[in-house]
């Protein structure tokens, strides 16, 4: 037998409503536990499957056109980057109910290999690897340690996600060292404010925090 819930207008098999916790009523009915709620995930799964066909259709259309046209110049490489891109922000950024964490290690990786395409596409000058990804680490790292300072409560949910944005932080140095980036300033700048961001977890979290980060990282 069903239960009806009048405040929430719900129908559920408890016999308390599992969001205002009042005791429920016998009633049947044909409704659906949740239809709002259910109707709102299938019309995300849809918006989802809909960005990702076009995003499909752009790339592959792009590609065919491209061998036909002109297959010593892959420009198909401009529509490539954006299309991944404008799929990830769409699925993951907007419309999945992922970590606000998630999204923006997500963000960065992704916005960075669309730099990158974009680079090699236009003649690989590499300006991609020697100033914009070491910023957009930069400011990633800061947006999640702002994150943290404003919700305090919280740190167990982003901690995990500031590491990553620390470890991440280094790399530039790394491409520095293998002669991927010629430039080191940007490079050493993004390390420098890695390792700062990481002292500073050290010295001002409490000491619960610190003992996770020292779990974290092995000290």
């Amino acid at each position: 037998m069903q239960h009806y819930c009048s405040n929430c207008d719900i129908y559920t098999k408890q016999q308390y409503c599992p969001l205002c916790k009042n005791k429920l009523s016998e009633k049947a009915g044909d409704n659906e536990y949740y239809p709002v709620y259910e109707t709102k995930v299938k019309r995300r799964r849809f918006a989802q499957r809909l960005v990702l066909f076009i995003a499909i259709f752009a790339i592959s259309t792009s590609i065919l056109i491209n061998l036909l046209i002109n297959s010593e110049r892959l420009w198909f490489l401009y529509v490539l980057g954006p299309a991944l891109y404008g799929l990830l922000t769409i699925n993951h950024t907007i419309l999945s109910r992922a970590h606000t964490g998630s999204k923006v290690i997500l963000q960065v990786i992704a916005l960075s290999v669309t730099l990158f395409i974009l680079d090699a596409a236009s003649g690989s000058s590499k300006w991609s690897i020697h100033y914009v990804i070491p910023f957009l680490v930069t400011i990633a790292t800061l947006f999640v340690t702002i994150i943290v300072l404003r919700k305090p409560m919280k740190w167990r949910e982003y901690i995990g996600y500031l590491s990553t944005m620390v470890i991440l932080g280094f790399l530039p140095v790394l491409l520095f060292l293998s002669s991927w980036s010629t430039v080191l300033w940007p490079s050493a700048a993004t390390a420098l404010y890695a390792l700062l961001t990481l002292i500073g977890m050290v010295l001002f979290s409490e000491k619960t925090m610190k003992n996770e980060i020292v779990r974290r990282f092995h000290f």
